[in-house]
């Protein structure tokens, strides 16, 4: 039996490592305690594991987002470039910065796990060039995120009831949420069957990726949460939102960016299929007219959507003019792909085929119990072979 230490980000670990393993993972409580760890003070010491002392010997350590300076074997898995740098400010984070990628060539970085062809995508391009390109690509392998799958048959489709849709996320712009209340908007005005669920903190403005950072464009968007065709859920915990996804005929996350999208694939695991865009990682796991539909955003090399701004000028008229357009765009998308679906004469067979394509995508790809015995195999090899 290994001891293997977790690190780095928590929201990233969780579904990228075993949920059940026959090894022990120690994940140590953050240096200092407390809500201000010791990266507020630098960044870089993030990536020097700044942990409370372990007295007890451990063999391996498995890193989230975080390039570890360690004499440990060790593992890193990432979901995007951004793990490389932090935009160093000064030569002295430069430094810090090339030291701690140059460790991904070494001998004791076992493996690096990207967890998209995405991701993998977005850190080769970043590296092209570099003296550890070689070293680097031969070690990345693309493992996907996993979750215990939670039911074993497809759904059947009912058809005396509203469509229900559900969308999930705390950023509601960006996450497709504002797509959803436009949709559910024109839907009322044409008085289709369809019910809309918003499971969202309704974060949005100034710092979230993609939006426009005036706040108060977003008002008018906002009071449609009073609808009669959809239902505001502020908060739920997981096994609510489970049950949601459950009683759901589809996911509707109409993003502009999301480097994965987890609450696909938990939608997947109780067999609802999912209305979602083409941009980074989602096209791998979403199959249009196969488990669910896809919306189509212009994209770029590098799978991001297109139009996006950055910096100054998203706070440009042209910037919420281009985000306004486009989140009509994909509400005039999603109508027409609901109503598409509405109005076929095998809409309950067809139905059917795409919940059992969203299911077997979470057995065959993402399912917890054959990516248990993956991650135990690479952590009984970096032990020594330890069973």
């Amino acid at each position: 039996m290994v001891k293997v230490i977790i690190g780095g980000q928590k929201h990233l670990s969780i579904p990228n490592l075993p949920r059940n393993s026959r090894h022990t993972l120690i994940r140590p409580k953050p240096f200092p305690a407390g809500r201000y760890p010791i990266e507020k003070i630098w960044y870089p010491l993030a990536s020097f594991i700044p942990w409370q002392p372990l007295w007890e010997r451990y063999q391996a350590i498995h890193s989230f987002n975080r390039i570890l300076y360690t004499n440990k074997p060790w593992f890193l898995t990432f979901e995007d470039h951004r793990v490389l740098y932090r935009n160093p400010k000064n030569q002295g984070e430069a430094a810090i910065y090339e030291l701690l990628n140059n460790r991904l060539a070494l001998e004791n970085c076992q493996k690096i796990i990207a967890i998209s062809d995405y991701a993998k995508l977005r850190l080769t391009k970043r590296i092209q060039g570099w003296s550890i390109e070689e070293k680097v690509n031969q070690k990345v392998d693309v493992i996907h995120p996993n979750f215990p799958i939670r039911t074993n048959q497809s759904k059947l489709y009912q058809e005396d009831q509203n469509l229900q849709l559900v969308f999930i996320g705390n950023h509601v712009a960006r996450k497709g949420g504002i797509v959803a209340l436009r949709l559910a908007k024109k839907a009322e005005k044409l008085a289709l069957p369809i019910t809309i669920h918003i499971v969202s903190e309704l974060g949005h403005g100034s710092g979230v990726p993609t939006d426009f950072p005036d706040r108060n464009k977003y008002s008018a968007d906002l009071k449609l949460l009073n609808l009669n065709n959809v239902v505001f859920h502020k908060n739920l915990p997981n096994e609510k939102v489970l049950e949601l996804l459950s009683e759901s005929h589809f996911q509707l996350m109409p993003t502009l960016h999301d480097t994965y999208g987890y609450s696909i694939i938990e939608g997947f695991s109780v067999a609802t299929p999912a209305i979602t865009t083409n941009v980074c990682a989602l096209p791998e796991f979403i199959r249009h007219n196969e488990n669910g539909y896809i919306l189509e955003l212009p994209i770029n090399d590098i799978k991001h959507w297109a139009n996006w701004l950055h910096g100054e000028k998203t706070k440009t008229n042209e910037y919420w003019e281009i985000v306004n357009s486009t989140y009509d765009y994909l509400a005039e998308q999603a109508l027409q792909q609901i109503m598409q679906f509405l109005e076929r004469s095998d809409k309950r067979e067809h139905y059917e085929f795409l919940s059992a394509g969203a299911l077997a995508q979470a057995q065959i790809v993402h399912n917890s119990q054959k990516q248990n015995e993956l991650f135990d195999n690479l952590y009984a090899a970096a032990g020594g072979g330890i069973k």
